[in-house]
């Protein structure tokens, strides 16, 4: 009997490590980032120290944002998110929210004639002039980068203060990327560890930003694809495709994965655009309630209610 009691609590000192694993989830932890102490060089030291007062191990930290938004992403178990909480320099601890996919409404949020997609009293010419060397980060389901929406003949060179890459991949080669798709890349550890498995092993799915649905696709053509001569619907129509802004450039950041989108990787790819250089970030997603950002210093943020949103942030110099 008492070799059996043993055994079983072996076995229970087997699982623990196991069931304290499963609790964990991805938090998002908002910070008072002017709080940091002099003592730490950057925030992201600071934001390590704060989890690693918790005991929590060095890989539970996910993403550290610096831009978009101010904090970080980390994999905690629910009394972990609970002592975050308490600290005078947290502004909030949020669950990892998932969202899925939606029909841009872009040209609503700029103003643009339904018929025509162009503003009021101004004509195609204006609309090109506005948009010319104009960089679109697109936060999606990444990009097919054959298409011929992305063909960059008779581009001028890419931009200076462009500052982003073209991540490569086992189906994904940065020659993929040209002057009018100046960026490709992928944000996915949300979504692997929402989905049980370590960020560190990436599926065949994570490992570039290649577009398998086909949305990240659409958008980024929509809003600023180049004019394509007789393209076809599905083979039952054809005509001349172009996007609204058909001399901008385009940056894709895959977010969005099989199962959807989740915010700790949209926060991320924000964070990275933003420092990439683009002017214009879309998005088309709509989920729970949102912790993303609605307002920074030098953004302009459009939201479609409560737990729905088609964001669109513009830099202030060109939204004038």
């Amino acid at each position: 009997m008492a070799a059996e009691a043993r055994f079983w609590f072996a076995a229970l000192l087997l699982l623990l490590p196991c069931l304290s694993a499963i609790a964990k989830q991805t938090y998002i932890v908002q910070m008072n980032h002017h709080s940091k102490p002099s003592s730490y060089a950057t925030h992201h030291d600071w934001y390590s120290a704060h989890l690693q007062s918790l005991s929590s191990t060095e890989d539970s930290l996910l993403y550290t944002y610096t831009t978009a938004y101010h904090g970080f992403a980390a994999s905690l178990d629910s009394e972990q998110a609970e002592l975050l909480r308490q600290s005078d320099s947290v502004l909030g601890v949020y669950e990892d929210t998932l969202y899925t996919l939606h029909t841009t409404r872009t040209p609503e949020f700029l103003g643009l004639e339904t018929e025509s997609g162009l503003w009021a009293g101004h004509s195609t010419q204006d609309l090109n002039q506005a948009s010319n060397d104009v960089i679109v980060g697109v936060l999606d389901t990444g990009v097919w980068p054959e298409s011929k929406s992305f063909d960059d003949a008779g581009m001028p060179e890419i931009p200076t203060r462009w500052r982003g890459q073209c991540e490569s991949g086992s189906d994904f080669a940065t020659s993929l990327c040209n002057k009018k798709l100046i960026g490709a890349r992928s944000f996915s550890k949300g979504f692997h560890m929402a989905s049980g498995g370590s960020f560190m092993r990436k599926s065949k799915e994570a490992e570039s930003p290649r577009d398998r649905d086909g949305h990240g696709t659409h958008t980024s053509s929509t809003a600023a694809g180049s004019h394509v001569a007789n393209a076809s619907l599905l083979g039952y129509a054809t005509g001349t495709a172009r996007g609204m802004a058909p001399h901008a450039r385009v940056a894709a950041y895959k977010v969005c994965w099989s199962t959807g989108c989740f915010g700790s990787d949209i926060l991320a790819g924000m964070d990275r655009a933003i420092v990439d250089g683009v002017d214009v970030l879309s998005l088309s997603l709509g989920g729970g309630s949102s912790v993303l950002p609605r307002h920074d210093r030098d953004w302009r943020v459009h939201c479609y209610g409560e737990g729905h949103f088609c964001l669109l942030f513009c830099r202030e110099q060109w939204a004038q």
